[in-house]
């Protein structure tokens, strides 16, 4: 009796440690799952980060490389073209909230789907609404037989490369002018048509202007495309994306926290600044916290003088607002450091550790209704640097 009373109490024991060591076992990987996630997509926003600006404007409003200067007549995303912009988000999250979270709106300019730019010329007819693009196909076009993988590129390829209604940089003597895309051919001769109108592309004055003078050097000119990113922290709001992660959320409804859950999500923005269906990515799942400073040149003139601006900073919004019919100057961002905070899936603490706006998350409170409502926080920061506008002195 004595030998089967004590069994029983080992029995118990060890039931019980099992039980402790299958739920601390499953915690801690759903930690390490919510640290690779946070990882992959920390680093998939460093990297475009670091290429804002690329092949692009940083500020179209100041930029004297510009021909010409934005007006209400060119479209809202052209018309306050910078490298990046911060903005408040359109949708609040009562978890976020509840948090003291208010992550920004992140948007980028660069060239972020092709990495060259494409010789040729510009054929404009007097009166034209439209000029199209001839580009070369020499010998020595490598980008275009980049494109084409060694020939030149078809239809199908050259529609992906500069798609109608994107943003189309050309370059000519210097000076740049953006216009919308119209249409692209393919081989044997690809084109890409873009929008000629002159409120928005000068065209051959005395000062500056694009130059189609047929049979003559004077036309030719290179070209590239030019992407709006956006990043923020919400949940999909595309219908494509909605359907696409679908199974990924119902099979998850029922956890504690999902309702309200948020992610780091990837957009592509249109010429008027509205998202691209199809284009809507989930980068980090159940991100919470996203949080940008920046290193700024704040000289007025002489030596440059490198300052870390905070979101509370007085002039913070002067480097990270809009730039179309105001004095922000992001052109003279150096480097940014960023942060992001993804959380686990499971609530597993009972109480909350403080911190400020300028600190990252510890724990997250997920709103479960339990005694276990706090989910632990995973963060990443770097400093990113902007080089494509590391040697800008222009005010």
């Amino acid at each position: 009796m004595v030998a089967l009373t004590g069994g029983l109490f080992i029995s118990l024991a060890v039931f019980a440690l099992a039980r402790d060591s299958g739920r601390f076992y499953q915690r801690e990987a759903r930690l390490a799952n919510a640290t690779v996630s946070g990882l992959i997509g920390f680093e998939r926003l460093r990297a475009d980060l670091g290429r804002a600006g690329f092949l692009a404007s940083p500020n179209a409003v100041r930029d004297p490389r510009l021909c010409g200067s934005p007006t209400m007549n060119w479209p809202t995303s052209l018309r306050n073209l910078a490298s990046i912009q911060l903005s408040a988000p359109t949708a609040t999250y009562a978890a976020l909230t509840a948090n003291g979270r208010t992550p920004p709106v992140v948007t980028l300019a660069g060239s972020y789907t092709l990495s060259d730019v494409f010789g040729g010329k510009i054929v404009h007819p007097d009166g034209a609404n439209t000029a199209t693009f001839f580009l070369s196909t020499q010998e020595g076009a490598g980008a275009l037989r980049r494109l084409g993988n060694t020939a030149m590129p078809d239809a199908a390829t050259m529609a992906t490369a500069f798609p109608q209604g994107r943003a189309l940089r050309i370059v000519q003597n210097g000076k740049q002018y953006y216009a919308p895309i119209i249409s692209t051919t393919g081989a044997p001769q690809p084109t890409v048509t873009f929008d000629a109108n002159p409120n928005q592309v000068q065209w051959r004055s005395s000062v500056c202007g694009l130059s189609d003078i047929v049979g003559s050097g004077a036309s030719t000119a290179t070209i590239n495309i030019v992407n709006f990113i956006q990043y923020a922290v919400r949940a999909p709001q595309t219908p494509t994306a909605i359907t696409a992660y679908k199974n990924l959320f119902d099979n998850s409804a029922q956890a504690p926290g999902e309702a309200g859950r948020t992610e780091l999500t990837r957009v592509e923005l249109d010429l008027a600044g509205n998202v691209l269906d199809g284009s809507e990515e989930i980068v980090a799942e159940y991100a919470v916290d996203l949080n940008l400073q920046v290193i700024a040149d704040t000289s007025l003139g002489g030596d440059p003088k490198l300052s870390l601006l905070s979101p509370g900073d007085p002039q913070f919004t002067t480097f990270t607002g809009p730039v179309f019919q105001s004095a922000n100057t992001p052109h003279r961002i150096r480097a940014v450091r960023v942060r992001l905070g993804v959380r686990s899936r499971d609530a597993d603490r009972k109480t909350g550790i403080p911190s400020t706006a300028k600190q990252g998350l510890f724990r997250f409170d997920i709103g479960s209704g339990t005694a276990e409502t706090f989910a632990r926080v995973r963060t990443f920061q770097a400093d990113v640097a902007l080089h494509n506008q590391a040697d800008i002195t222009w005010p």
